[in-house]
C-alpha cells in the first residue's frame, strides 16, 4: 500500500538578504547633467611666484614675467547604460498563489541587484582614479593595519586634503583584524567589547569606518580612503515600470533601465588614498638635459601631463609609448612638473609620480 503525502505551497515569498547602499552621502551634486550627455568642468591653473624687483625702471614689471592664466578641462560622458526586461505570465502566477506582485518584482530588483552593482561600479571608478597609491604585497595583520590606516591619512593630511570627511572603506574579513588590533583595544579600554563582540567601530583615526562585503572591494584593494565631494555619480535615466496588457505576453511585463556613471574629479583626486596589493607598477622617473625616461614594468600604456594636471582626468593628457617596459618625454620645460601613471589590462591604474625638471 503507497502513501501519497499531502504538499502544499506557501503564500509567503522567501526573501534574500540585502544592503543598503555603502556610497550613499559620499559624492558631489555640484554638476547638473540634465538634458546633456557631458558636462565639462575647467580648472585654472596657479600661476609661478617670482622675486619682486623694485629696481627695474622704463616700464619694464617689477612683478617679474607676465604669463597667461591657462587652464585645463575635464569631459566627463555618462556611458553605462543598463537594463532588465522580465514577464509575470498570468497563467503561471495564477496557479503560483500570486506570489509575483509587480511592484515587489521590481523592488526586489532594485534591493538585490541594481544597488550591489551600482556601489561595485562606484568603487572601482574611485580605486582607478585614485591619485595616491601603496602597494605592498605583504598581507596587513592586526599589529600593523592601524599604522597603515594612519601612514595612508598623513599622506592626504601632507596633500592638503581636509580631514573631514573622510571615509575608510574595508572588507569584512580585513576588518576583523582591525578590531582586534592592540591599538583599537587600547584606544576603546573599557568599551573594547562594543568593539570585539558587537563589532561597534564607527571612526577610526578620525575618519568614519565603512566596512563593506569582501565582494565590493575593487580588484588589488586592501583598503581604500575616500574624501566626501572628490569624485560625482551622475544618474541619467533611471526608469523602474511595470506594462499591463501587453500584445506580446498575457500578464504584467517589468521593465528597468539605469543610465549613469562615477567621476573622481581630476583637481582634487588626491582625495583618494589606496592600499593595494596588486596593480599595475607605479613608474619611474629620471630626468637629464630636459627629457624623461620612464621606467614602466609591465605596463599596458603610460598617460603624462606637464602642465600640472592630473593626468588620469586631464584634457591635457599625453601618451608616452611603451616599449620594453620604457618610455621617454622629451623637452620639458625647465620648472615643469611631469606627472606620469601607468596602465596594465585587467589590474588597477598605478598611482600618480609626480617628477619636476630642475
Amino acid at each position: 500500500m503507497s502513501i501519497n503525502l499531502a504538499s502544499k505551497a506557501s503564500p509567503k515569498v522567501l526573501e534574500r538578504f540585502k544592503l543598503k547602499s555603502v556610497v550613499d552621502g559620499l559624492f558631489s551634486s555640484e554638476y547638473d547633467w540634465t538634458g546633456v550627455h557631458t558636462v565639462r568642468v575647467y580648472s585654472v591653473n596657479t600661476l609661478p611666484l617670482q622675486d619682486y624687483d623694485k629696481t627695474l625702471v622704463n616700464g619694464a614689471s617689477r612683478f617679474g614675467n607676465l604669463t597667461e592664466v591657462a587652464d585645463t578641462y575635464q569631459e566627463m560622458s555618462v556611458e553605462k547604460d543598463k537594463s532588465f526586461n522580465g514577464v509575470i505570465d498570468k497563467g503561471n502566477n495564477t496557479q503560483q498563489l500570486q506570489i509575483k506582485a509587480a511592484g515587489k518584482v521590481l523592488k526586489r530588483q532594485t534591493d538585490e541587484v541594481l544597488i550591489p552593482y551600482r556601489d561595485m561600479y562606484d568603487l572601482n571608478a574611485l580605486a582607478q582614479g585614485a591619485g595616491l597609491m601603496k602597494v605592498d604585497s605583504t598581507a596587513l595583520s592586526k599589529n600593523t593595519i592601524v599604522e597603515a590606516l594612519m601612514a595612508a591619512s598623513a599622506e592626504m593630511s601632507n596633500r592638503l586634503v581636509p580631514m573631514e570627511g573622510r571615509v575608510v572603506y574595508i572588507g569584512e574579513t580585513l576588518a576583523i583584524k582591525l578590531k582586534l588590533s592592540d591599538e583599537i583595544l587600547k584606544l576603546y579600554g573599557k568599551t573594547a567589547e562594543k568593539v570585539v563582540v558587537n563589532g561597534e567601530l564607527g571612526k577610526v583615526a578620525g575618519m568614519h569606518l565603512r566596512v563593506v562585503p569582501d565582494v565590493y572591494m575593487p580588484k588589488g584593494v586592501v583598503f581604500m580612503i575616500v574624501k566626501k565631494n572628490v569624485a560625482v555619480s551622475p544618474t541619467k535615466i533611471e526608469t523602474m515600470r511595470v506594462l499591463n496588457n501587453q500584445y506580446i505576453a498575457d500578464g504584467a511585463i517589468v521593465q528597468g533601465r539605469l543610465l549613469h556613471d562615477c567621476f573622481v574629479l581630476g583637481g582634487r583626486s588626491d582625495g583618494i588614498f589606496v592600499y593595494s596589493n596588486n596593480c599595475a607598477h607605479a613608474p619611474s622617473v629620471a630626468i637629464t638635459n630636459n627629457n624623461a625616461t620612464i621606467t614602466a614594468t609591465n605596463a599596458t600604456k603610460v598617460y603624462y601631463t606637464l602642465d600640472g594636471s592630473d593626468p588620469k582626468t586631464s584634457s591635457e593628457r599625453q601618451e608616452a609609448a611603451v616599449a620594453s617596459n620604457s618610455a621617454t618625454v622629451q623637452n620639458i620645460p625647465k620648472g615643469a612638473t611631469l606627472r606620469v601613471y601607468s596602465t596594465r589590462a585587467g589590474y588597477l591604474n598605478s598611482g600618480v609620480v609626480n617628477t619636476v625638471n630642475q
